[in-house]
């Protein structure tokens, strides 16, 4: 009997641990959606111009969301909140929204609606800038007068970039043709050009872009003709050795925008004075109609940068800023912000 009741046990444990181990699931096969990842970063103002009230503003805010379905493919898209923007159509709005796709290791090619590739600081991230607005030829708009990219970073088009894979000497190319309307969809067929070469070497980085196109006015702005050149070029330089706490860099650009010779310059240099802790100061020049006296525009920034930890930092800036085009030219501004990152 007893060895009946024995063998019975065993019989039944036998069983339940094969039922177990067929219930036991199969190691799943890695999914597209685990590369999926949400990003992004918030800025808060507050600002002293002494040419207007003061008042906390909220600059800007980007929610990413980015995937990668396969090893060669990966797309991003961007919700972004801007601050004065003629192109947004609402306060909050659509930034960065392309695929890109690696056709052999070296090339790639990307379509959709992206950042701009255009020199240094036109595609630097706002999160990663030292002074608190790009240079006035690249951007301007607001209290000084309008640069290359014043509707806004991005356009629609399609871009194929050459990265070297071994050679020293040989630089990132990348070639787009654009619809040249910003974030807006095309009023004619012509496209614009942008060709841009681009070198990293261990002390910084150096590179040169051209920018060649026609702008279409569908802002209604009266004092803009209705089609325009928007045509330039770029040389850019930045020194940044990575034992050393001092860092600089500078661009250069000369072209045609709003139906005038245009040209405009920045340097600015850097010191990590303590760990999160970075001094700057920064002089940009900016002439929208060359040529006619008194019309340029020119700010001195003077600033400090502290990350408190991995996902704030805090920005205090001085501007000593003259729109010489203005009967009243001075624009001398204060400003603190406080920026929010999360991963």
């Amino acid at each position: 009997m007893k060895h009946a009741l024995l063998v019975g046990v065993i019989v039944v444990l036998s069983v339940a641990s094969s039922v177990v181990a067929e219930d036991k699931p199969a190691t799943e096969k890695p999914s597209w959606v685990d590369s999926m990842n949400i990003n992004g970063y918030f800025q808060m103002r507050y600002v002293h111009p002494e040419w207007d009230v003061d008042q906390f503003t909220f600059r800007q805010m980007y929610v990413n969301l980015f995937a990668a379905p396969n090893g060669r493919t990966k797309t991003l898209v961007q919700w972004v909140r801007f601050g004065a923007d003629p192109n947004a159509t609402s306060p909050t709005d659509w930034g960065d929204v392309w695929v890109e796709y690696k056709v052999t290791d070296t090339l790639t090619t990307r379509i959709g609606q992206s950042n701009n590739h255009f020199g240094l600081e036109m595609p630097q991230s706002s999160s990663k800038r030292m002074a608190l607005e790009r240079a006035a030829v690249l951007q301007g708009g607001g209290v000084r007068p309008r640069g290359l990219y014043f509707g806004g970073l991005w356009d629609r088009g399609v871009w194929l970039t050459y990265t070297p894979a071994t050679s020293k000497w040989d630089p990132k190319v990348t070639l787009g043709v654009m619809n040249g309307q910003f974030r807006g969809s095309d009023l004619n067929s012509n496209k614009n050009v942008v060709v841009k070469l681009h070198w990293d070497r261990d002390w910084g980085q150096f590179g040169a872009t051209w920018l060649d196109g026609k702008w279409i006015n569908n802002l209604n702005i009266p004092s803009i003709p209705d089609i325009t050149d928007r045509s330039a070029i770029i040389g850019y330089v930045r020194w940044a050795p990575r034992d050393c706490q001092w860092a600089a860099q500078g661009e250069y650009v000369d072209g045609e925008l709003l139906g005038n010779d245009i040209d405009g310059w920045y340097a600015q240099a850097e010191y990590r004075a303590m760990p999160g802790g970075t001094a700057f100061v920064k002089y940009d020049r900016y002439d929208p109609m060359k040529g006619t006296p008194n019309s340029y525009w020119d700010a001195w920034h003077i600033g400090y940068t502290q990350w408190l930890d991995n996902n704030n930092e805090l920005t205090l800036q001085y501007m000593n800023g003259k729109n010489r085009a203005m009967s009243d030219p001075s624009r001398d501004e204060l400003a603190f912000q406080w920026q929010l990152g999360f991963r």
